[in-house]
């Protein structure tokens, strides 16, 4: 593993016990608008082999398996967090319907060509596997054609909100140019670059690799860094929902999010 990869698998080492807390205490609506997205393009058949590439603590994989389907690959870079997976998995018995690997998203030779036929990117990996064409070469390959993938990644637009208030004019032309930023606030072993992507280019990225995109989302393009993200308040929320699945794919407000989402059929 190069160096790149392997301060994003610290990184997420270091977060594995809390990461499922963090991540349903800050992100519970952009979970359910994820939710709601992935819905509308799951496979018809509950025996589909699915990837849920970089899937982390397997927060997706569980979802899939609770839906019904029986053949779920869960693989990420960090072995804690495939480890806390792992416990979570046992705990419900789910054991039959996912199958863990420790594996990288650029590389994945214990996969061969056109395995899967739905595959899931969520998480950003795209944004933070340090080459993301490589990456996408990958999934690819191991994407039956007529096959869906599903992908997450960092905004551009919205990465500028990482910056301090005395970051110079020429460090936001530059990350504005290259899509690429420094993590924030992390420990010194953990720094590293994520590429953070504009709607256009994720979809020319998509197309290059022979995809028809069926859609772009941000996520969320409402609630995004408003306190209404984290209310208690059910029927607000559920309201609040409504209004993001509503205008989340509209080519006005995407930019407006927090993550982009793209959903693409290979050709």
């Amino acid at each position: 593993m190069d160096t790149h990869l392997s301060k994003v698998a610290d990184h997420h080492n270091f977060w594995s016990e809390t990461y499922d807390s963090s991540y349903y205490d800050h992100f519970d609506l952009y979970h359910r608008i994820t939710k709601e997205n992935i819905l509308q393009y799951l496979p018809d058949k509950k025996d589909a082999l699915i990837l849920d590439a970089g899937g982390g603590t397997g927060i997706w994989s569980i979802e899939l398996a609770q839906l019904g389907y029986q053949q779920i690959y869960l693989t990420d870079i960090a072995e804690k967090m495939i480890e806390k997976g792992h416990n979570k998995i046992n705990k419900l018995e789910f054991q039959d319907k996912i199958t863990i690997k420790v594996s990288n998203i650029c590389d994945m030779p214990e996969f061969e060509y056109e395995k899967f036929d739905f595959i899931l990117c969520e998480g950003d990996p795209l944004s933070y596997c340090g080459d993301y064409q490589k990456a996408m070469k990958e999934l690819t390959r191991v994407l039956k054609s007529g096959g869906r993938l599903i992908a997450s990644v960092d905004n551009r637009v919205s990465v500028l909100g990482w910056l301090d208030k005395n970051e110079d004019p020429e460090e936001i032309d530059r990350i504005l140019a290259t899509g690429d930023i420094q993590m924030p606030n992390e420990k010194d072993e953990f720094r590293y670059f994520i590429h953070a992507f504009t709607p256009l280019e994720l979809r020319e990225l998509f197309e290059e690799h022979g995809f028809i995109v069926d859609t772009i989302i941000g996520k969320p393009v409402i609630a995004h860094r408003f306190k209404w993200i984290r209310s208690k308040d059910s029927k607000f929320i559920e309201d609040i929902l409504k209004l993001e699945m509503k205008y989340n794919s509209h080519p006005d407000y995407i930019s407006r999010g927090g993550h982009l989402e793209i959903v693409g059929t290979k050709r």
